[in-house]
């Protein structure tokens, strides 16, 4: 897994970070399986012959809604951290996910993304590694009129759940939680009725619920789709052309 840490200047991992994403001239990028450093100047002009740095979690202090949402739209998680440099901002997030060192974002090799004889999908398996896919994929949706995606999804009783076989949606059922069994009341796990699911599709989350969940082996996503039926269209169109 990479990790993304916005810094005021490169120092290694003794560089201060930078509170605001958008402020930052700089990004400290940190490799957790072969611990390896990097370091890239925002404000110099980019080499043509660079890639595009690739990470899956930002460590930052805050995150604008507007951020959050072009974060996740990536696949890309926001951590907040009260951190004061890039070393104790890695270390915090490395103790809240223990499993993270070693943990890569590869979607496997090429001409190995078939779909199993069960109807789960290797594909998938890899783009959303967190909690194995079993028998399906199931993607929850939160919709609390269950008609368009909903915001606030810590507090939404109702999800749409996508059962994926291969590239097919298998069918969608409508699951309802009961005022104690709301994201923002209780934990995933012990018979929670979300358990068996590896991705969630809202309009919005807390940077809080949005830890909880990847820690919860769930990968969360926000869209600006209201159609429930559309916004898993495009997430697995995404992961098809991954």
């Amino acid at each position: 897994m990479k990790l993304c840490v916005p810094v005021r200047a490169p120092d290694g991992l003794a560089s201060r970070v930078e509170p605001h994403l958008p402020n930052a001239e700089h990004l400290l990028l940190f490799d957790a399986g072969t611990r390896e450093i990097r370091h890239v100047a925002l404000r110099e002009p980019p080499d043509g012959a660079d890639e595009a740095p690739r990470f899956d979690v930002v460590l930052c202090a805050s995150f604008d809604k507007a951020t959050r949402e072009a974060l996740a739209v990536k696949g890309i998680a926001a951590f907040g951290t009260e951190a004061g440099t890039a070393g104790e901002a890695i270390a915090e997030f490395e103790r809240l996910n223990p499993d993270v060192r070693g943990h890569g974002r590869g979607h496997g090799e090429k001409g190995k993304r078939r779909c199993d004889s069960r109807g789960g999908c290797n594909r998938h398996r890899d783009a959303f590694p967190w909690k194995p896919c079993a028998d399906a994929l199931r993607i929850a949706v939160s919709s609390q009129n269950r008609e368009t995606i909903s915001d606030h999804a810590g507090r939404c009783r109702r999800f749409w759940v996508y059962e994926i076989h291969g590239d097919e949606v298998g069918g969608k059922t409508l699951r309802e939680l009961a005022p104690a069994q709301t994201l923002h009341s209780s934990e995933l796990g012990n018979g929670h009725p979300l358990d068996d699911v590896q991705v969630m599709i809202t309009a919005g989350m807390s940077p809080f619920l949005y830890q909880r969940l990847r820690r919860g082996g769930i990968r969360p996503f926000v869209t600006r789709e209201t159609d429930p039926d559309e916004a898993v269209r495009v997430l697995l169109e995404k992961v098809a052309r991954a």
